[in-house]
């Protein structure tokens, strides 16, 4: 399925740092230094053809310990998903809940809903 998929592009990159879907756990944040995370939201644009329509999906990286990924790279290979890239953000904060501070990178994307005509 998508969330397989996901897991196993950035694991091609990057095998020693773990990958969570959005259910991650309080003592997994705190046990790992640098992972990366990812949610299938529940937010649904209209395609540019008008007849399509296209879910959200963010992708996350964090890091404690100042440790960079290449975004223009994994957007690229997550088109194979198919995941289409669409903006890139960063924040430097403390976890929530934590007095750790850490660097996330946060990618959106958009996944065609097959079969849709709307």
């Amino acid at each position: 399925m998508t969330k397989e998929r996901i897991a196993t592009v950035i694991k091609k990159h990057y095998p020693d740092i773990p990958v969570f879907d959005s259910d991650i756990k309080k003592e997994e944040v705190a046990e790992n230094p640098s992972f990366f995370m990812f949610r299938l939201s529940n937010r649904y644009t209209r395609g540019e053809s008008g007849r399509s329509l296209l879910r959200r999906v963010y992708v996350s990286f964090v890091t404690k310990e100042s440790k960079e990924i290449d975004v223009p790279l994994l957007a690229q290979d997550l088109q194979t998903v198919p995941l289409y890239f669409v903006d890139s953000d960063e924040e430097l904060g403390k976890i929530q809940g934590t007095d750790i501070e850490a660097m996330m990178v946060t990618m959106e994307f958009s996944m065609q809903v097959k079969g849709c005509m709307i």
